[in-house]
């Protein structure tokens, strides 16, 4: 006769161990080191509650067998194991429910229910408090880290839809599993190798035009694409900018609008008269180009001071504007460490242009390496070596000036009373003045929303083209 300790094993349904997590000190060498000794592949990067993680994999079925997670601790308290997974057959939600039951009969703690998107995961706590992860796959692959609470309680049909629709209203970048697993099998197949990213490349099937019209006396480097009939959507730069930020999105964007990207009065290859660039003066240059094109009314794509040059504009012109972008945005708040930063870098890369001093900038500005591209950093050395640049990178930094910049910003009330439906970008490896920014003009406009993109910085429109274009033609399309 069987025990029931027996009889009890017999009932557990099928499950796999499929991958450890580690506390790391150094994510670069641990990367470089389960890369070339096990030949593992980065499948995801991305920063959660302050902590960098990384998903690796050499297994075209699975998303990650190795997870890489800074905030390692020394000392009588050490933790170097982050947690022991073990994985579901797919769509199992019936044997996930059942562990969790049992988990909690054995006195396991600490149980947790979490919908990554990708899978569908239980964590909980063993008698002697390592962390134990059981989980099954859904059908869809998600950029991770992305992480809402799980409901066990609700039905199968409710869990999957309830996941397929945050993911639609989150806009994280996903697919269905199936054709994620085919794309890893053959990065696995052919090797690693990072696809080669230029202005060009990005630009290479998109019909534009670039010129330069007189617009209130400035001569203005512009480009448009899309046609000339659909609805205008108008693009700006941050401070020492230029439109080819704008590069990988003007194609996929301009299929539904007339897409314009200037280089704002005083920045990249337009006029720089002799005088301080205040917000003043680029509202009534972009003003002027809208009337030199004929567009009396646009939604607007702001990266930094663009974002406060359109808020600018919504604030008191509302009658122009009909729906705004707004990334890293400015115009809020002031902090002079961040100002005093940005003056001394980019002071110092305007006095002497070389390739070190240009890049350093892009270290700021871009999260992940292989997104600062040459030939972005070839094309702001350019335009720093100019004369004219040097001669009037002071009036281009004046709103990093203390004064200069409060009488700038736009107040609490000045927010609040703008009405054009808005879509706020929070870059999760930004500067703080920009992700805080970023919450607090959401939460006073009044018909705002946040797009969380926890993974970049200050050009989140670049480093993740696919996810921000996606996002913003939901917003821009929608009624």
């Amino acid at each position: 006769m069987e025990s029931a300790a027996t009889e009890e094993t017999t009932r557990i349904p099928a499950v796999q161990f499929t991958h450890v997590g580690l506390y790391v000190d150094d994510m670069k060498s641990m990367v470089s080191f389960y890369r070339d000794l096990l030949g593992l592949l980065v499948t995801d990067q991305g920063e959660h509650t302050g902590r960098s993680l990384t998903f690796m994999s050499r297994d075209a079925t699975e998303h990650h067998q190795l997870v890489l997670v800074t905030g390692r601790q020394v000392g009588a308290e050490t933790q170097l194991l982050s947690q022991v997974s073990f994985r579901l057959a797919d769509d199992d939600l019936d044997s996930l429910r059942w562990f969790h039951a049992r988990a909690l009969e054995l006195g396991a703690t600490g149980m947790e229910g979490r919908d990554h998107g990708n899978s569908w995961s239980i964590y909980f706590l063993d008698p002697e408090g390592n962390r134990i992860e059981i989980y099954t796959t859904t059908p869809w692959y998600v950029r991770q880290p992305w992480r809402v609470g799980l409901d066990l309680t609700l039905s199968n049909a409710e869990i999957r839809a309830n996941t397929a629709r945050l993911i639609a209203e989150t806009a994280v970048r996903s697919e269905p599993v199936a054709q994620w697993r085919r794309e890893l099998a053959r990065r696995l197949d052919e090797g690693d190798e990072v696809p080669y990213r230029s202005i060009w490349i990005a630009l290479r099937d998109v019909a534009f035009t670039q010129t330069w019209i007189e617009a209130g006396g400035i001569s203005t480097r512009c480009v448009e694409a899309g046609p000339k009939d659909a609805p205008a959507l108008i693009m700006l730069h941050g401070t020492g900018g230029h439109w080819e930020t704008f590069c990988s999105n003007l194609g996929p964007l301009s299929e539904h609008f007339r897409c314009v990207a200037i280089d704002m009065v005083g920045n990249g290859f337009s006029d720089k008269p002799d005088y301080d660039y205040e917000i003043s003066v680029y509202l009534a240059h972009l003003l002027a180009v809208m009337d030199e094109l004929s567009i009396d009314r646009a939604s607007f794509i702001g990266v930094s001071l663009g974002s406060w040059v359109a808020a600018k504009l919504a604030s008191v012109h509302p009658e122009r504007v009909d729906k705004l972008i707004l990334l890293s945005p400015a115009g809020l708040i002031a902090t002079e460490g961040n100002m005093a930063r940005i003056r001394a870098e980019r002071t110092r890369a305007v006095e002497d242009p070389n390739w070190e001093s240009i890049k350093a900038m892009f270290d700021h500005l871009i999260a992940e390496e292989h997104n600062r591209i040459p030939d972005m950093i070839a094309l702001r050395q350019a335009i720093y070596r100019l004369p004219d640049t040097k001669n009037v990178i002071d009036h281009v930094l004046i709103l990093q000036d203390w004064d200069a910049r409060h009488r700038n910003l736009l107040s609490e009330a000045e927010w609040g009373a703008i009405a054009a439906p808005a879509l706020v970008v929070a870059s999760g490896k930004d500067h703080n003045e920009y992700q805080n920014t970023a919450q607090r003009v959401a939460a006073l406009m009044p018909h705002a929303q946040v797009l969380e993109m926890p993974h970049v910085r200050h050009w989140p429109h670049f480093e993740d083209p696919e996810t921000f274009n996606r996002a913003s033609l939901r917003f821009l399309l929608e009624p």
